[in-house]
């Protein structure tokens, strides 16, 4: 007897190939996943550094203003609208306040 049906074909993947797509996967997700995060730290990093050196900026237009150095834990510099009209802003990094070194008058700390 002589059937007119067609031969089936499998159209899916086998087990083999299926284990091998997810063990490549794996293997570009453990090499990009740290990159990727590092770059989220790096960029944290660098907007420390920034804010860091525009307070110190603010901190020498304020001297030149008042004729006063700026209270070490920033809370009057920060009050004064033309200096932060949006407040300081905290580390990125580790979420701590900037304050001022007492004698030199510089952002202390942040060495990330």
């Amino acid at each position: 007897m002589c059937s007119d049906r067609p031969a089936k074909h499998s159209s899916g993947f086998t087990l083999i190939e299926v284990l091998t797509a997810v063990a490549l996967a794996g293997v570009v997700v453990l090499v990009v996943l740290p990159r990727v995060a590092n770059i989220g730290t790096d960029a944290r990093k660098q907007t420390c550094y920034t804010l860091k050196g525009n307070i110190d900026v603010q901190v020498q237009l304020w001297f030149r203003e008042k004729a006063a150095w700026p209270a070490s834990d920033l809370n009057d510099i920060a009050a004064d609208g033309a200096h932060f009209p949006e407040g300081i802003s905290r580390c990125p990094v580790d979420r701590t306040a900037y304050t001022l070194d007492a004698t030199t008058h510089r952002v202390q700390g942040h060495v990330h």
